[in-house]
């Protein structure tokens, strides 16, 4: 885990305002040169910390039907599994759970039969399975990509705060 200090935090921040924000002008904000902010956006990318990407409303663009579905697989398949959801196009995450469920999909479609077709024609398809239970979502209040880390709390990792008491 990467320690990020105030300038990378200030830094994603407003880049998850607009991540289209020249980096003269971010540099500008931040109170530094655009030198340093083409650096560490560089190593927040690098480091697999930050992408900046698009994003779009699947509903807006013709997917209104977005799904959660959960699924019970057999342990002994799990890799497999996991690999299979994830070619499927339709899906948008695939999670691997503890609990009662091993597995948590997101989907899009655009329209009820879609869905129905990818539920018979594919997910049944994927050995392993052994049983899913779909979750229509009404409306999303808010979206991962939203998420910020909490400036307050944000602590360096334990490692480098056990070496900083070494020292």
């Amino acid at each position: 885990m990467a320690a990020l200090d105030h300038l990378d935090l200030a830094l994603i921040a407003r880049l998850q305002d607009s991540g289209r924000t020249p980096l003269v002008e971010l540099a500008k904000q931040l109170g530094v040169s655009h030198g340093t902010i083409r650096n560490r956006l560089e190593r927040l990318q690098t480091d697999g910390i930050l992408k900046v990407v698009a994003t779009v409303e699947p509903v807006r663009v013709g997917f209104p039907i977005q799904v959660l579905i959960g699924i019970n697989a057999d342990l002994r398949r799990m890799v497999t599994i996991e690999k299979h959801l994830a070619t499927f196009q339709e899906v948008t995450f695939v999670a691997t759970l503890t609990g009662r469920l091993d597995f948590i999909i997101g989907a899009a479609f655009a329209s009820s039969d879609d869905l129905r077709h990818f539920l018979q024609e594919k997910l049944a398809k994927v050995a392993g399975i052994r049983r899913t239970e779909t979750f229509h979502i009404l409306d999303l209040g808010k979206r991962l990509w939203q998420w910020a880390v909490p400036v307050a709390t944000a602590r360096p990792p334990q490692s480098v705060r056990r070496a900083r008491r070494r020292r």
